[in-house]
């Protein structure tokens, strides 16, 4: 006979088992249109309740806990002079190159990463759309309600991987322009096994967007989704979209969603978002846009510390899934639904890198409580002011140029000028180690003949001002020589 403390015990135990079971049968994320564009893994992948899931729970509810396998101890016992705090097991010596205290530098992260760090991006991401409370309201609302709880990735790098990976079976094509950064290659072809479609950059100077919408028709033959990777300041040519250009790629993504009747999924990356020097191109990233579609025009934020804090080897970014507020209808499935996008990506970070650097996130936690969001952007706007400076250089001194087999791409932020060399007269390989070996200079050869591409990529953003116009003219003598 069970009696009433066991039956109330029985009870929870079989409620809480049917919780677990309801998210992972992703019963929410199935009703939306985001679910069929996974790939065949990102539909297989979750993270079990397993290791994090039974510690977090000891944490709370134990009162000796045996889960975690990582050294714990009271620091008296391992270190001279230690506290009776129970703490992760460190050599002592680490104290001495940090003012973080232990508990921020040696401890695992949660999988998905640190809370705060991730309720903090998400207010970062807000507050970098640039909406007004006064004239935005609605858009405000959208975006805090209608964006998931960003997602910690080892970088953007391996967030970019981790969304190809969740999206896309091997022979399954994603669309991004023939001027790319090379390593969306070696994840996309190399790694997973998919196709890259390539489409023409620029059109007279312009943004192709009949290009991108003959590359969109093309793939709709062959898939069910249409999968793209836009990042804009662009790597290599530091490209960056007019209103207008961003007004035609929207509405042709809209009404190409509506005329194919399939998802559009929208990889953005953000790499070099605030690195805007022009006043003549949009000032924020292009995911608010592609957020506003009410389509299934779905983007996907991939943004990180590394440009926009300045901390490269930090090795921490972010993914933030844009929803739309058509696909729930209730407070509690908008709820389950992020739940269950954070599980799926969770999934694909436990078997992968398990977790991201704790120490660069408690850092990034300490600077956005120390030194605030504005205090940030002020003191970033010095090195924007910097880069800015260059950027005018390198663009003034290349339009000295007088050379019919050259040609500087369109460009207005970001790292990076694009250089196109006629690859009848010149191959980008050849030009860049004679630059180097007679000259001096160092360059970036990018040459893909399929993608009609021959040129140099020159990151002004690590030349010193003073020898931008001997760079430049060093460029000069070498072209002379061929």
């Amino acid at each position: 006979m069970v009696n009433k403390t066991e039956a109330i015990f029985i009870l929870k135990t079989f409620i809480a088992y049917s919780i677990i079971n309801n998210i992972m049968e992703f019963e929410v994320l199935k009703k939306t249109p985001l679910f069929n564009t996974f790939s065949e893994q990102g539909k297989r992948i979750f993270l079990p309740q397993g290791i994090f899931h039974w510690s977090g729970r000891a944490k709370k509810e134990a009162e000796i806990s045996g889960t975690l396998g990582s050294a714990f101890g009271y620091e008296k016992d391992f270190i001279e002079g230690g506290s009776s705090e129970w703490l992760p097991l460190y050599l002592e010596d680490i104290k001495n190159y940090s003012k973080l205290s232990v508990k921020e530098i040696v401890p695992y992260s949660k999988v998905s990463g640190l809370e705060e760090l991730k309720n903090l991006w998400k207010q970062w991401i807000i507050k970098k759309s640039l909406y007004s409370k006064e004239n935005d309201q609605i858009k405000l609302e959208n975006l805090e309600n209608f964006t998931t709880t960003p997602i910690v990735t080892s970088g953007l790098t391996n967030g970019i991987f981790l969304c190809c990976s969740l999206l896309l079976n091997p022979g399954e094509f994603i669309i991004s322009p023939n001027k790319r950064w090379g390593n969306y290659d070696n994840i996309v072809e190399k790694l997973l096994g998919a196709k890259i479609k390539s489409f023409e950059f620029f059109v007279e100077e312009k943004f192709n967007v009949q290009g991108l919408k003959d590359a969109i028709y093309e793939i709709s033959k062959v898939q069910e989704k249409i999968t793209l990777i836009l990042g804009f300041p662009n790597n290599p040519t530091g490209y960056v979209p007019s209103e207008k250009e961003l007004k035609e790629l929207v509405n042709m993504l809209r009404e190409s969603q509506k005329d194919l009747g399939k998802p559009i999924i929208v990889i953005v990356d953000d790499a070099y978002e605030p690195y805007i020097f022009s006043n003549k191109v949009i000032n924020r990233s292009i995911f608010y846009a592609l957020h506003e579609i009410e389509e299934d025009v779905i983007p996907i934020k991939l943004d990180g510390i590394t440009k926009e804090l300045l901390l490269y080897g930090g090795r921490i970014g972010f993914i933030t899934v844009g929803l739309k507020s058509n696909w729930v209808k209730k407070e509690e499935d908008l709820k389950a639904l992020n739940t269950e996008l954070t599980n799926k990506l969770s999934g694909l970070v436990r078997t992968t890198i398990s977790n991201s650097n704790h120490f660069y996130q408690a850092l990034v936690i300490n600077l956005f409580k120390d030194v605030g969001m504005e205090g940030l952007i002020q003191k970033r706007n010095n090195v924007i002011n910097l880069l800015k400076e260059r950027y005018v250089k390198i663009n003034h001194e290349l339009s000295k140029i007088n050379n019919a087999n050259i040609s500087v791409d369109p460009n207005a932020g970001g790292f990076f000028v694009f250089v196109n060399l006629d690859p009848n007269k010149i191959s980008a390989s050849q030009f860049a180690d004679h630059l180097l070996r007679k000259y001096k200079v160092g360059v970036i050869p990018i040459e893909k003949p399929s993608d009609g591409i021959n040129g140099i990529r020159i990151a002004y953003c690590s030349i010193d001002s003073t020898k931008i116009s001997e760079f430049v003219n060093r460029i000069n003598l070498a072209l002379a020589d061929f």
